[in-house]
């Protein structure tokens, strides 16, 4: 059974509030000294006696949740004996902030935000067309992409010079153990010329990252940069480019390392992901259109001559097939 603390900051809670930006302050609140203020340490003594016997109720909570697993209890019973050994681990730890914080900060997370995320993932297609939403769910970790030191909205609008420089990724995944984790940027509407369509560009990918819940930040250089990072670079004429990051856990738990893999910038997403049995925890988008600075991209990065597609000419319905001008009033 896990321990009280590990409970808040593994669960899984589902429960909806409004989404606010949160900001985070330095306070200035200094920590009182005991033996001092009688008062104040008895007022400790009170804490930790509450802490101690809500801690043992939630033991014996705990005991009796497994006992009723071990008869095979009916799925009423156990959810109920759920509830009560979880409201008490909360009651346990409501004097002390870290998982207190953890635990309504993943509420928090999994209210509006969340709901705005999976809102315009699908809205914009990005589901199911860069992964199958039956595989993916709903997202167990929050990913947060920084361009330019601006934290990115999902689904939002950005000048493509905004990420000419590698983002910053944030993942909270809600867990206590520290696993690792593969980061994939794609751009899902590149044009194929040859087939007249659209098809999917690697942009970045970075294998072996870890996180946590007490490490939600980490640098590149501790991962495995599979593919180094290109800036977007939707070329002139094509429609408007979704930008997509996807945090991975990689197998046995986050426990396998990904180690000398090939990886090129034409790949499918689904097939990488499959290939080497990664499953999706997190996930972020932005949407970019050509201006001058993608030119620039292509001159300086790619090497390459910036490409232009032009709109189909429009069908001229005054003309006859020889080309021959037709009267407005006259029939050929």
């Amino acid at each position: 059974m896990q321990s009280v603390s590990k409970l808040l900051r593994t669960s899984r809670v589902a429960a909806a509030l409004p989404r606010m930006k949160a900001v985070r302050f330095q306070s200035t609140y200094t920590k009182p000294r005991t033996g001092v203020n009688p008062a104040y340490d008895e007022a400790l003594k009170v804490i930790e006696a509450y802490k101690i016997k809500k801690t043992s109720e939630a033991e014996a909570a705990a005991k009796e949740l497994k006992d009723a697993q071990a008869k095979s209890a009916s799925s009423a019973e156990v959810s109920a004996l759920k509830k009560k050994y979880f409201d008490l681990a909360v009651e346990a730890e409501i004097n002390d902030s870290e998982p207190v914080y953890a635990h309504l900060k993943e509420q928090a997370w999994r209210a509006r935000p969340l709901e705005i995320l999976m809102q315009r993932l699908l809205q914009m297609y990005v589901l199911p067309d860069l992964l199958d939403p039956r595989e993916v769910g709903i997202p167990q970790a929050q990913l947060n992409v920084a361009l330019a030191e601006a934290l990115l909205e999902p689904g939002s609008v950005i000048e493509p010079s905004e990420a000419r420089k590698q983002p910053e990724i944030e993942l909270t995944t809600f867990h206590e153990d520290t696993r690792l984790h593969t980061l994939v940027m794609v751009d899902l509407d590149e044009p194929h010329v040859e087939q007249q369509t659209f098809r999917e560009q690697f942009h970045w990918v970075v294998a072996n990252l870890p996180f946590s819940m007490s490490q939600t930040k980490t640098q590149i250089s501790e991962g495995s940069e599979l593919l180094a990072y290109i800036p977007p670079h939707p070329a002139r004429g094509s429609p408007t480019h979704r930008y997509a990051f996807v945090a991975f856990e990689q197998p046995d738990g986050g426990k396998q390392r990904i180690e000398n893999i090939e990886v090129s910038r034409d790949l499918v997403l689904r097939e990488f992901a499959k290939q080497h049995h990664l499953r999706p925890v997190g996930l972020s988008f932005f949407r970019a259109n050509w201006n001058e600075s993608v030119d620039e991209v292509y001159r300086d990065v790619l090497k390459l001559a910036p490409p232009s597609y032009g709109q189909m000419p429009a069908l001229r319905t005054n003309v006859t097939p020889d080309g021959r001008q037709i009267n407005a009033y006259a029939n050929y």
